[in-house]
């Protein structure tokens, strides 16, 4: 069995799409005044059917070896990273899906109720685990470009368009 040199289309494609969902929803929440906060809930609750899908596609295909620094502390930070990136991303959609069900912001999606309170404590752990999410994407890019830049072994390639 041949391990293939890049991930999947697939994963790749849902890849960039969280990204631009993650960002997308953190830069249109409502403490921002920037967007109606259902907006910023449809964004959150595609990236959430974006994650799912994406857990799906991972053990449906082939994936390319775990990248090798050399160094086996740095390898298990970056197993580690992965991990801590879908538990940031669905605490943080979970969090969010609470403080809408408090506030009665489903029925104001849907166009039939109004905003009830504040987001409380609630809201105050959600941005918390917002700035994690942004901690650990910046580790996250950090590691892509010190492999691609310093161990120059062509990283970012596996998680963009290419012949397998």
């Amino acid at each position: 069995m041949n391990t293939p040199t890049r991930y999947h289309p697939l994963s790749v494609a849902l890849h960039w799409l969280t990204v631009l969902l993650i960002f997308g929803a953190g830069f249109l929440s409502e403490e921002g005044g920037r967007s109606p906060i259902n907006i910023h809930m449809i964004i959150g609750s595609m990236l959430l059917i974006v994650l799912l899908i994406r857990i799906v596609v991972r053990f449906a295909t082939k994936q390319p070896a775990q990248a090798d620094t050399g160094n086996a502390l740095l390898n298990k930070l970056g197993e580690l990273m992965h991990y801590g990136l879908y538990l940031a991303a669905f605490f943080i959609l979970g969090m969010g899906a609470l403080i809408a069900n408090k506030r009665n912001l489903f029925a104001v999606a849907m166009g039939s109720g109004s905003v009830a309170g504040k987001a409380g404590s609630l809201g105050e752990i959600h941005q918390l685990g917002w700035f994690l999410v942004i901690l650990l994407v910046l580790g996250h890019v950090g590691a892509a470009l010190y492999h691609q830049f310093i161990l120059k072994d062509n990283l970012l390639n596996r998680m963009w368009f290419g012949k397998q």
